[in-house]
């Protein structure tokens, strides 16, 4: 079962999204799938945080957001496919060095007051491009369950 009732939580007239990944590891390539087909269906408040969040650092807070919700590939131990929206308050700080800042190290720099993670269970993360059917599938219904969250409240933020 996936979890996606804390939608209620968003401030959707203040969200920045933020897709992030690598498009060259299979999976781990969900959050810029996502980010992208927000885009082509007209959501303009987007940053595409490809490999290295922390150099997205400055872009993201130009947008002076209320609330941004970061969506990447996270490995929750679930099935592949699996989503969850967390705050980012729950999520574990697993900063071990400089090089592999986690996404609670590096939430610390935005200046966005409500952040969020959508993260989705991976299934491949070795080098190849495109998304496994069960991420694609899982990616699609994101996209259409955001884009009909969102009609309502469709302020475009710029930067």
């Amino acid at each position: 079962m996936n979890e996606w009732h804390e939608t209620r939580q968003l401030d959707w007239n203040a969200l920045l999204f933020v897709g992030m990944g690598n498009r060259i590891k299979s999976d781990d390539g969900a959050g810029i799938y996502i980010s992208e087909e927000l885009r082509k269906q007209g959501i303009e408040n987007i940053v595409i945080a490809e490999n290295s969040i922390e150099n997205y650092i400055g872009k993201i807070n130009r947008y002076k957001a209320d609330t941004i919700l970061m969506i990447d590939a996270v490995d929750m131990d679930e099935e592949p496919g699996y989503f969850k929206l967390v705050p980012m308050d729950k999520i574990e700080n697993t900063t071990t060095n400089t090089h592999n800042l986690s996404l609670r190290t590096i939430s610390s720099f935005f200046e966005a007051e409500n952040q969020w993670v959508l993260g989705i269970q991976p299934e491949e993360v070795s080098f190849g491009m495109g998304l496994t059917s069960r991420v694609q599938s899982t990616a699609d219904r994101i996209v259409c369950e955001i884009v009909e969250k969102y009609k309502s409240n469709q302020k475009i933020m710029k930067p």
